[in-house]
């Protein structure tokens, strides 16, 4: 229930930004929430790489 709670405020806050920006410029906007999504595939991607990696090694 947790995990759900912080990936919706997660996205919430991602929206706000991203629509504060968009207040200033709509390009400003556009261009926010592009680098979000960016910077949450790379942090995903990441997660799973290391998830991966300390399955591989660990001796059950």
């Amino acid at each position: 229930m947790l995990n759900i709670i912080v990936f919706i405020i997660g996205l919430i806050g991602a929206g706000l930004i991203s629509f504060g920006a968009w207040l200033l410029s709509p390009a400003f906007g556009f261009i926010t929430a592009g680098l979000l999504c960016i910077i949450w595939s790379y942090l995903i991607s990441r997660m799973m790489a290391i998830n991966l990696i300390t399955n591989e090694n660990r001796v059950d």
